[in-house]
């Protein structure tokens, strides 16, 4: 069985982790703040209410009741940041650093607050798994393999790199692409695995990049992730 949404983000948590408050101030549609030191460094938001998230859904089960994006800035740079709730009191953040669980959020004209699990990133769920199976299928002959990525990815195509391959599929699949996506992140926790002491920096760009890669390589990575998704969620328990 595949879990959706927060059932599988609560049930994967780890149940003595710590969870950080995020306090915000402002006015009417626009908070600023942060949550003290998190991701190694000390950032700080900019969020307001938005319409829609434009990453992609990242549930295939609901809808969020309240969308915010924005900034997350530290010292000289700043990421695009979405928030989303599902209660009004719990959903997800999307940053730079992954996408975290939030809960026990409070809203209102003057302040937004909320916790954060900013330890353990939300793992992946039904969609993700379509990703993955969707990319597979997009790489599915040496025809269609870009080996010189730059990570600009052309969505039509005619060729794809692994990573642009996931890039496409993600937004086929869920509307939206964000390279922090669980779907992205287990692939890049699998090439880590498989190339120690390789002086990789972008680690799907690199890995597709590597004249020692072969497309039988990627393809094992994909059936690889599809196999620890649907392993993770048979194993849970309640």
């Amino acid at each position: 069985m595949i879990l959706t949404g927060l059932a599988l983000a609560v049930a994967s948590a780890s149940p003595a982790q710590a969870l950080t408050h995020c306090h915000f101030i402002g006015g009417g549609s626009h908070w600023v703040g942060g949550c003290g030191p998190i991701f190694d460094e000390m950032p700080w938001f900019a969020l307001s209410r938005a319409e829609k998230i434009t990453t992609g859904k990242w549930r295939s089960d609901a809808a969020p009741q309240q969308v915010f994006s924005g900034k997350l800035f530290e010292k000289d740079d700043d990421y695009p940041v979405e928030l989303e709730l599902y209660d009004r009191k719990s959903g997800i953040i999307r940053t730079e650093y992954g996408w975290h669980t939030v809960s026990h959020f409070k809203s209102s004209a003057s302040k937004i607050d909320f916790d954060m699990d900013a330890v353990n990133e939300v793992p992946p769920n039904d969609l993700d798994l379509k990703i993955i199976e969707r990319a597979a299928s997009i790489l599915d002959n040496s025809n269609v393999w870009n080996r010189a990525d730059d990570r600009v990815c052309k969505i039509a195509g005619p060729t794809y790199s692994f990573y642009c391959a996931v890039a496409k599929a993600s937004i086929e699949v869920t509307g939206g692409f964000d390279h922090r996506r669980p779907a992205a992140e287990l692939v890049r926790t699998i090439v880590d695995e498989r190339t120690k002491g390789r002086p990789y920096h972008h680690r799907l760009m690199d890995f597709n990049n590597d004249p020692t890669t072969t497309l039988a390589d990627i393809q094992n990575i994909f059936s690889e992730a599809e196999k620890r998704i649907e392993n993770h969620t048979a194993n849970l328990t309640y």
